[in-house]
C-alpha cells in the first residue's frame, strides 16, 4: 500500500505541464544537518549534477535515542541517483525523484533488538522558489529496509548568498519523527 502511494504521486507529477527550461536550482551541493526528535544526531549529504536532469546523491545519518534508559544508535548510509524536471510553466518549481541503495542499522545493548539491513529508498517531491531568498521543498519517501518506513519530509530554506543557504526541516514517518537544522554550500 505504501509503495502504491509513492507510485501514484510520481504518476501525478509526471502528468503536469512541463517547461522547456529547468528552474534555477543548484543540484551541486554538500549539506550538514543536526536532527532532533525521536533520534538526535548529525548527518552529511550531497548531490552532484551529471547533466541538466540527472544527479547522483549520497548521505550519512548517525543518531541516538536514550529514552529507554540506554542508548539506541541509528545509522543510515545511502547512495543513489535522481532526476529533476520543471513541472509548471513559467514558475520556479521542480519535480524531483530519487532512488538509492540504503543501509540502515540499529544498535542496542540488547543484541536481540539490534538490526542491520540493506534496501531501496524511493523519494518523490518538489522544490519551489518563493522568491530569490526563500525555497520550499517537500517529498514523500519509502524505505524498504528494517520492516519498511513511509513518510513525508518538508523544508524551508533561506539563501544566504548564491552558494550558501540554511534550512529547517521536519520528518514524519511510520518509524521516526523529528526536526532538523541544516547548512548547505553549493559548488
Amino acid at each position: 500500500m505504501k509503495i502504491q502511494k509513492i507510485v501514484g504521486v510520481a504518476a501525478l507529477l509526471a502528468t503536469l505541464p512541463m517547461a522547456s527550461n529547468a528552474a534555477n536550482f543548484n543540484y551541486n551541493y554538500g549539506q550538514i544537518d543536526y536532527q532532533s526528535g525521536d533520534f538526535d544526531g548529525f548527518g552529511v549529504s550531497g548531490t552532484f549534477e551529471i547533466n541538466d536532469e540527472i544527479f547522483v546523491r549520497a548521505g550519512y545519518i548517525g543518531a541516538t535515542n536514550d529514552d529507554a534508559g540506554f542508548d539506541i544508535d541509528y545509522t543510515r548510509i545511502s547512495v543513489g541517483a535522481g532526476y529533476h524536471m520543471p513541472i509548471i510553466t513559467k514558475t520556479d518549481t521542480d519535480a524531483v525523484f530519487t532512488v538509492s541503495i540504503v543501509n540502515e542499522e540499529i544498535d542496542t545493548p540488547l543484541s536481540a533488538t539490534s538490526a542491520d539491513e540493506t534496501g531501496i529508498m524511493l523519494t518523490a517531491g518538489v522544490r519551489h522558489n518563493l522568491n530569490s531568498d526563500v525555497e520550499l521543498a517537500g517529498d514523500l519517501f519509502y524505505i524498504d529496509a528494517l520492516d519498511g518506513d513511509f513518510g513525508i519530509y518538508g523544508e524551508a530554506r533561506y539563501n544566504i548568498n548564491k552558494d550558501m543557504s540554511a534550512g529547517i526541516g521536519f520528518t514524519s514517518s511510520d518509524n521516526i519523527d523529528g526536526l532538523s537544522l541544516n547548512f548547505r554550500f553549493g559548488f
